[in-house]
């Protein structure tokens, strides 16, 4: 949506503007020949850098996205007087208030086109009332055609038909989508029902067996369980959002390796840790992962489908518990390859 403001002009672009490495020519100000990539595009976060010509890059986080105005000159006493008789330099002027009005009202418009968008895709969202309730029949007899020669998970997985077990990760799958945008355009659903008692170690050797079967080699993927868990714990329905999204996100971005669901309970929590193989992810993005629309970049360049919303929502749930959730990546050597054991920890309490 960023991208659409600045494309479409509805905020003055007077300087150049890269949005995630991305490009957008100022209508005043141009990008500057000499300047490298090196000089514009930083790894940190939010802040602004002078580079070897003078000029300056100042970058926010907006959205999720990170926006850098380059190419500027901003005048200040720590600059030399033959900076400031320097023609080139001079005609790139501007001032720190002017960009920090240009950042304020790029976060006004996105902030606002945003509610706009949501109030529309919410009216529109509860529309499909019916469509939801038919998708949840369809994995009610789905489960039911699965269980109906044995009691037994495991057994009636296994010697399902490949149609069948297709059908019942398709029913699955639908509803975990549906129940995240119903959570993201409702927060509140978080807490709807009563909160349950729950074998939560039965609730992810399920996912397991879900994700063992899929006719896409990118979405297969071992799971390892390790740990025990001995006690129920109280949670929400919506609470299965929480492992699932992870063990999809782990799939998706592993790039060598199973992903390993590991328990680690105490006498006062129960820490479920789901860790896979992938690119290292930059300790400024980690602290990003669970805003909205945040995607890394690593992610982009995979090109792998995906919203930016999944973790976005599952934080709402997570703090709908009071549960905590973390992110981690440590590098694995040889450093060369840049992999990283990615993991997700959430503390169930």
């Amino acid at each position: 949506m960023i991208n659409s403001i600045i494309e479409k002009r509805i905020i003055d672009v007077p300087w150049p503007v890269y949005i995630d490495g991305d490009l957008y020519e100022g209508d005043k100000i141009k990008l500057y020949s000499k300047c490298s990539k090196q000089c514009i595009l930083g790894d940190n976060d939010s802040g602004s850098k002078i580079c070897e010509h003078g000029l300056s890059h100042i970058t926010r986080r907006i959205g999720g996205k990170l926006i850098t105005i380059s190419c500027v000159y901003i005048s200040s006493e720590n600059h030399s007087k033959r900076n400031r008789r320097n023609q080139l330099l001079m005609q790139r002027k501007a001032s720190n208030e002017a960009i920090l009005r240009w950042f304020s009202e790029l976060e006004h418009k996105v902030t606002s086109i945003e509610s706009l968008m949501k109030k529309e895709a919410k009216h529109n969202f509860d529309q499909f009332h019916e469509f939801v309730k038919w998708a949840r029949e369809i994995a009610y007899y789905s489960e039911r055609l699965l269980s109906k020669n044995t009691k037994s998970t495991d057994d009636a997985f296994s010697k399902a038909s490949e149609d069948l077990k297709s059908l019942y990760k398709i029913s699955v799958m639908l509803l975990d989508s549906l129940d995240t945008a119903a959570l993201y355009f409702n927060p509140a659903k978080a807490t709807f029902g009563r909160k349950k008692y729950t074998d939560v170690y039965s609730m992810i050797h399920k996912i397991k067996l879900i994700f063992s079967h899929t006719s896409r080699s990118r979405g297969r993927a071992d799971i390892e369980i390790k740990g025990r868990v001995n006690r129920n714990y109280n949670i929400y329905e919506s609470f299965k959002i929480v492992p699932l999204s992870l063990i999809q996100n782990a799939i998706k971005y592993k790039k060598t390796g199973n992903v390993e669901v590991v328990f680690d309970e105490s006498d006062e929590n129960l820490k479920m840790t789901v860790n896979s193989v992938g690119s290292e992810i930059p300790e400024y993005e980690i602290k990003h992962l669970f805003e909205r629309g945040f995607r890394a970049k690593e992610a982009i360049r995979m090109s792998v489908d995906g919203s930016g919303l999944g973790l976005y929502v599952l934080k709402i749930v997570t703090d709908a518990h009071n549960f905590k959730v973390q992110a981690s990546s440590t590098p694995i050597l040889p450093l060369n390859k840049k992999l990283a054991r990615n993991s997700f920890t959430v503390t169930i309490s």
